[in-house]
């Protein structure tokens, strides 16, 4: 008997080194959507770079549950990876949520300058937490829609707002003067039907599949802030990968992750268009309006630097926000 549970020891693992490593990656993202089509690319080229050494197994569309279950998960080795949005982020390391804060970074170019300048110091957060990033992907822009035109801070004060359900979150938008309303993204459309809240605000791409020009037919054409997301990887599963292949696989899926905006800007466009022929009124905002957005992100710092990142960050980002304007 002895011999034979030797037996099966050993066979057991024959066929685990046949097997290669494993990483298995949750994400929130559903089948069909580009971050399905972008993960099993990452995952074939995963395969064919390692010639199957290392496998990349997917659960998609919140199959392993929610970013918060997603982050224990890995916690205790049930998950590996993840491909996690900076909402999600914030639970893990507080300051890579930093460029979500509304309207710390107004546009693309200004973004691509900030992010490449504290991009390390997200990383080293999630590394002090036990995690690897192996890359970013920028993935658009928040605006808000709402019941009725919103295009200054004076007219968002008079709304109803759905806001994440993170506390910190909620004190921030009292404390500027806004009404807020925490609440699940799955639960944004029926609370707009019922009127328990005016205003939300989503991307473009996500408020098309929700039928917001039915519902919340007013978009604000000045965008809130930058919606990034991160492949990361718990540190004990990265250190089972042969050393030989972490860096080509780092680069490849820092590659991969890096194609999203393109594609996303284009398919955007088009869900606006599409949105407008159907009764979406798009509500420009004039250069001194913009300034009063700029200005309530200066006058909320105290909340941000007290109850959701550090001051350190904070300082550091509005520096470089500062330099990069003068230019």
């Amino acid at each position: 008997m002895k011999k034979f549970f030797i037996f099966v020891f050993m066979f057991c693992t024959l066929i685990s080194s046949f097997a290669g490593t494993v990483i298995k990656l949750g994400t929130i993202a559903p089948a069909g959507s580009l971050w399905d089509i972008k993960l099993r690319e990452m995952a074939s080229e995963w395969n064919r770079i390692t010639g199957g050494e290392v496998q990349l197994k997917l659960y998609m569309g919140g199959t392993v549950g929610d970013e918060d279950n997603m982050i224990r998960a890995m916690k205790v080795g049930g998950l590996n990876a993840c491909a996690i949005t900076a909402q999600g982020m914030k639970e893990i390391a507080s300051d890579t949520f930093a460029l979500c804060l509304p309207y710390i970074v107004k546009d693309d170019d200004e973004f691509d300058y900030v992010f490449e300048n504290v991009k390390g110091d997200f990383e080293l957060a999630f590394e002090k937490q036990g995690f690897v990033t192996l890359g970013w992907a920028m993935t658009g822009w928040v605006n808000f829609f709402s019941r009725d035109p919103v295009v200054s801070p004076d007219d968002l004060r008079k709304e109803k707002i759905a806001i994440d359900t993170d506390s910190r979150l909620s004190k921030i938008w009292t404390e500027l003067g806004f009404r807020a309303i925490p609440l699940s993204f799955n639960d944004l459309v029926a609370s707009l039907y019922s009127g328990m809240v005016d205003s939300i605000y989503v991307t473009p791409l996500a408020a098309s599949a929700m039928g917001m020009n039915k519902i919340a037919p007013n978009m604000c054409d000045y965008r809130i802030a930058p919606v990034y997301c991160a492949v990361i990887v718990d540190k004990r599963a990265w250190n089972r990968v042969p050393a030989k292949y972490k860096e080509p696989l780092k680069q490849r899926t820092a590659e991969i992750a890096g194609e999203f905006y393109e594609i996303i800007k284009v398919d955007e466009a088009k869900a606006i268009e599409v949105m407008k022929k159907n009764g979406l009124q798009v509500h420009e905002v004039s250069d001194q309006v913009a300034q009063e957005w700029l200005k309530l992100s200066r006058d909320g710092s105290d909340a941000f630097s007290r109850e959701l990142i550090s001051k350190e960050i904070y300082d550091k980002i509005i520096a470089i926000v500062d330099e990069y304007r003068k230019k």
